[in-house]
């Protein structure tokens, strides 16, 4: 399967340049944020009869069910992006001005100095990929735009939501390529589909911060490594290899994915080993670390250089900030949900939360923030996620023992545990509120919601299969509802 004989990149392209028209098109219009939102219930709506009219006429395929629902994901993703300004719901925005300490001040230098930032402050460490594209877009867009708004520095940092949208809409669309992967068809693929689309970690993660393209080169990484596990050509191995430099000069934490993938090629290369056929992948592997490890790695030499900045740098919150939480237990911490706090509040407590698993389904439906919206809508949202985390964990679970059964199946849910192991770690290592964070583990919903599918497939008249394909719907309605109300 050739990659531009599957004409994917032509499809990614396409989606990137429609999100920056629409953006610019919304820039010169100005139209006010409640009317997007109406606007996007309405074509949300309007999908929905749509595919009522297609089962009505029994014309209403998967495929036909999977495009209607990629696109209601677009409308949610897209029209977050355009209503929520780049100075709400950020996160280490910090100062609108050049120099300034935070994500901001990053862009803004790169633009305006033309070169990457000369200090080490706040967020400077961070590896500079994603923010080099930010200015690529920002600078000519703004420079089209002039008085509308085009020299305002927010308005020029706001323009690099552009990059964080199209990364999760293409996500959206690899979500499909993970169901094919993994020979997963019929009403699950619609589900585990539905699942990412209305995902509001997915809208969350549209912010000015490296996450959601770090997601976006760990799904393709993923995608790659089982197709490198498949057939271990020159193709694959050049595109992981590119994949995993771009996405460490991205963000550090895909390091956890890599390790994985080094897992599937010792895998490869040991049984290459025993039948004496291991030559080939000897070049393989050597052009792979030429490839990724100057590319990955140059910034991280670049600041222990420049700054004595050690490899993996992360900053570190005091024991005494209240952000802290290792004054709790492990066990508390670490161990079992905290079910009491799910009942009493459905919205993630960054200064108060200490439970990783609760924190994680609170932040991945509302991050750290808190909405003005009657009860009933994050609640039934609360409990539609839950719902659906039983056959997201059970799916992984139950894959990681299919290593003689499906061996796809198996290596998508060693990816997962792999990452979420990186994950508690990180949250031993760093007890903050803020470690536990779901924009930082958005990577995990495709492949678990794939492989939630999977097993409901394959136990389709188990309980499990009814609930998951019966909640993905109630899960859709109030994620909707949710971010098209919120102000």
């Amino acid at each position: 399967m050739k990659l531009f004989k599957e004409k994917k990149i032509l499809q990614y392209a396409a989606v990137f340049v429609l999100i920056s028209f629409i953006y610019v098109m919304w820039r010169l219009m100005l139209p006010n944020e409640n009317g997007i939102r109406i606007f996007m219930g309405i074509l949300i709506a309007g999908e929905a009869v749509f595919d009522l009219i297609m089962l009505k006429k029994k014309k209403l395929t998967a495929d036909v069910l999977v495009a209607s629902i990629i696109f209601a994901g677009f409308v949610m993703r897209i029209g977050y992006m355009l209503y929520t300004p780049a100075s709400v719901r950020s996160h280490d925005m910090w100062e609108f001005e050049k120099d300034g300490y935070g994500h901001a001040g990053y862009i803004l230098t790169l633009i305006e100095d033309k070169m990457l930032p000369q200090t080490n402050t706040r967020q400077y460490y961070q590896q500079p990929f994603f923010y080099i594209l930010c200015a690529l877009v920002s600078a000519p867009i703004n420079s089209f735009l002039g008085g509308t708004g085009g020299h305002d520095p927010e308005m020029i940092v706001d323009t690099g939501k552009i990059i964080s949208s199209a990364a999760s809409c293409i996500v959206l669309l690899m979500t499909d390529t993970f169901c094919k992967e993994l020979d997963l068809k019929g009403k699950y693929r619609a589900a585990a589909v539905g699942f990412v689309a209305f995902c509001p970690a997915f809208y969350l993660s549209e912010r000015i911060t490296p996450d959601m393209l770090c997601t976006l080169f760990m799904t393709i990484a993923l995608v790659y490594t089982l197709r490198w596990y498949r057939s271990p050509d020159w193709k694959n191995t050049i595109i992981l290899a590119v994949t995993y430099g771009c996405g460490v000069m991205t963000k550090l934490s895909i390091g956890s994915l890599a390790l994985f993938t080094a897992g599937v090629f010792a895998w490869k290369f040991f049984g290459s080993v025993k039948e004496k056929k291991f030559g080939p992948y000897i070049p393989k592997f050597i052009v792979f670390a030429l490839i990724s490890l100057p590319l990955g790695l140059w910034y991280s030499v670049r600041n222990y250089r420049r700054f004595d900045q050690p490899f993996g740098y992360v900053l570190e919150i005091p024991s005494d900030h209240e952000l802290y939480t290792g004054d709790h237990s492990f066990f508390q911490r670490i161990i079992l949900p905290d079910i009491p706090n799910f009942v009493t509040e459905p919205y993630a407590e960054v200064f108060d939360d200490y439970n990783l698993w609760t924190y994680m389904v609170k932040s991945s439906l509302f991050g750290e923030f808190k909405f003005d919206v009657p009860s009933i809508i994050p609640i039934g949202l609360m409990l539609a996620a839950i719902a659906l985390t039983v056959p997201a964990v059970t799916g992984v679970l139950k894959g990681a023992f299919r290593i003689k059964e499906n061996r796809d199946q198996f290596l998508v849910s060693a990816s997962v545990i792999v990452f979420m192991a990186s994950i508690v770690y990180f949250y031993i290592k760093y007890p903050n509120g803020c470690s536990m964070d779901f924009r930082y583990m958005t990577f995990i919903v495709a492949p678990a919601a794939v492989l939630a599918g999977k097993y409901c497939e394959e136990n389709g008249k188990k309980w499990i299969g009814t609930l998951y394909a019966s909640a993905v719907p109630v899960y859709a309605l109030f994620s909707v509802l949710m971010y098209t109300m919120i102000r």
